[in-house]
């Protein structure tokens, strides 16, 4: 068993809160996985999600404590429960899942904007400024648009990101159809990396780009076709498979995934399919047991149910 989370909430009146624990676990394509008890170890502890939230209005909230993070698509709230496959694209590594903060949130007709300031991948050091706007085109379509970064310097790794990550700058343009049968996302992300303020010199720089298209055939029956692109800059140093990004300075990665999902009344089944091409790769940063196979191949396969 790899995830089993309950959460506790209450979502009515001035005061509200919202409380999820449990086992999880994260995959992403073309990355080696970790067991269930290391990833909440090296992460977020057995108490990913806690905040208290304070309700003045129907339009404004504000949030203190473990937060969903804004700097990325990939909530911890929706691993199991909304999530089209099993493993994370090319840039989920790249992007934030839990962060420590405060976060006001306000929505005025069609627009939804939030601010935070947070421990950005939860690093204990309180230095990150983020905000994203929502703007609903229509009832089926959303555009997104996400910035971000650490106004300092934190000047460590965690097991939760690299110092490459934890000290760079984040934008993402993000675009959501949700439809009577398809359901699409995609985004464009760039990573300025390990910025500093301290006469604004990078390290170096990461582009993604991926989209996620869901076409449920029946009510218990839909197939995901998931395509990601990741590219790093060739700064020596950038790109490190140990520090969880690419496949040494310059590389470039392209990747494609289906899921198909099956889910009848709490039961569910899927699979996840995916296919990983490397190149301008640094020999022995890629795949196999010497790190030099350009191509890797993954089939996975999810049961469960949900309450």
């Amino acid at each position: 068993m790899s995830d089993a989370l309950i959460s506790i909430s209450k979502d009515t009146g001035t005061w509200q809160f919202y409380l999820e624990g449990g086992a999880y676990n994260f995959y992403v394509v073309g990355q080696p996985p970790s067991s269930t008890g290391n990833i909440i170890n090296a992460t977020f502890g057995p108490l990913p999600l806690a905040y208290i939230q304070y309700t003045p209005s129907k339009n404004f909230n504000i949030q203190i404590g473990k937060l969903p993070a804004i700097p990325g698509i990939t909530p911890l709230t929706a691993l199991i429960s909304d999530s089209y496959g099993i493993e994370f694209g090319l840039t989920g590594a790249q992007q934030q899942t839990v962060t420590r903060g405060i976060q006001a949130n306000y929505t005025l007709g069609p627009v939804a904007a939030s601010l935070a300031w947070t421990d950005g991948p939860y690093s204990n050091r309180y230095n990150w400024a983020v905000g994203q706007i929502a703007y609903s085109v229509s009832k089926a379509s959303t555009v997104i648009t996400q910035a971000g970064g650490n106004l300092g310097r934190t000047g460590y790794s965690t097991s939760a990101a690299s110092s490459y990550l934890n000290n760079s700058d984040f934008y993402l343009l993000g675009y959501n159809y949700s439809g009577n049968r398809w359901n699409v996302f995609g985004y464009l992300q760039y990573q300025k990396l390990l910025a500093t303020r301290r006469g604004g010199r990078s390290h170096g720089d990461q582009y993604g780009a991926s989209i996620d298209a869901n076409y449920a055939f029946t009510p218990h029956y839909s197939l995901s076709t998931r395509v990601d692109y990741i590219a790093y800059s060739d700064q020596a140093a950038v790109a490190n498979p140990n520090n969880g990004m690419g496949y040494g300075p310059g590389s470039r990665a392209v990747s494609l995934t289906l899921s198909p999902i099956y889910q009848y009344k709490h039961w569910f089944a899927e699979g996840d399919l995916s296919y990983v091409h490397v190149y301008h790769y640094q020999t022995g940063d890629v795949f196999g047991q010497n790190g030099t196979a350009p191509n890797q191949f993954v089939a996975m396969v999810n049961v469960g149910f949900l309450l």
